[in-house]
């Protein structure tokens, strides 16, 4: 007698509007004929085959799936990790994203590409932390459950919008976008001692320019925004989140003085952490 190969848990809301899975080796071949799919690789898939092309995986990506499409996965772990979430339209567009990136045709609606995004390991976590959210909130029996997912899923589609992650296509130059995806990581590393991009670029044993050359084409930003939108992110989290003095947070995020930080934060932010932290 054949073993009975246990079933992927999914976990849906009561009006099948959203279903999450957790990533399983068992995922080989994903499609869906009628829903919207996000699929989060966090590690241990070695290559995507989209159509007839094999692409390289790169750890921390969301690929964004229209219904009818499939995508082929290979594995490199026998414990892969991710999650792969599915929504219907009616629900996307329920999501109220007018202003952000997330609603326009290159992230669902790219011309014969699929699209996908490479997050810094920073952002990767608090994605893996709201998908593991939405997952326990659909388990659950609370009220109004689909609502608290939508805000779960908003929240997450809203980090995917950020300039900073990178966009792939098959056009992309594999090089290069290695060499961005060491330069993010090293920034996650290193934001509280490094600020500069001369840091990074010893690090990476490149020169200043080229490595903002590199970062410019991949991105469309340079590579010192990629630094202070990290900074920010960090000081917005610790500000709305912590009980920490700005004082203590200027000091934990590297600045000299808290004068520094102060002045940062008012240019990019158009406030003072002061009133940031009040609002």
């Amino acid at each position: 007698m054949k073993e009975k190969i246990p079933e992927i848990n999914s976990y849906h809301g009561t009006d099948g509007s959203i279903c999450v899975q957790k990533l399983d080796r068992r995922h080989g071949k994903i499609t869906d004929p009628e829903n919207y799919q996000i699929l989060w690789l966090e590690s241990g898939v070695k290559s995507i085959k989209i159509d007839f092309e094999v692409l390289v995986s790169y750890p921390y990506s969301i690929i964004f799936m229209l219904p009818g499409k499939e995508i082929n996965l290979h594995f490199d772990s026998p414990q892969p990790k991710g999650w792969i979430i599915k929504f219907s339209y009616n629900f996307f567009k329920q999501q109220y994203l007018d202003g952000f990136h997330i609603q326009h045709a290159d992230v669902f609606f790219a011309n014969g590409e699929i699209p996908r995004i490479v997050l810094s390991p920073k952002i990767g976590e608090r994605i893996n932390s709201l998908a593991e959210m939405i997952a326990e909130v659909m388990q659950s029996n609370i009220p109004n459950k689909e609502l608290a997912a939508s805000s779960l899923l908003k929240t997450l589609l809203v980090y995917c919008d950020s300039k900073c992650n990178l966009r792939v296509s098959s056009t992309s130059n594999n090089h290069h976008m290695s060499l961005v995806s060491r330069f993010k990581h090293l920034v996650s590393q290193n934001l509280e001692t490094c600020h500069q991009v001369s840091d990074y670029a010893q690090m990476m044993h490149l020169s200043p320019k080229y490595l903002n050359n590199v970062v410019k084409e991949v991105m469309g930003v340079n590579a010192k925004y990629v630094i202070s939108e990290q900074l920010l992110i960090r000081s917005c989290r610790d500000l709305k989140f912590s009980n920490l003095s700005i004082k203590e947070i200027s000091i934990q995020l590297g600045f000299s003085e808290p004068e520094h930080f102060s002045n940062f934060f008012k240019k990019n932010m158009g406030c003072s952490p002061l009133a940031y932290r009040q609002q």
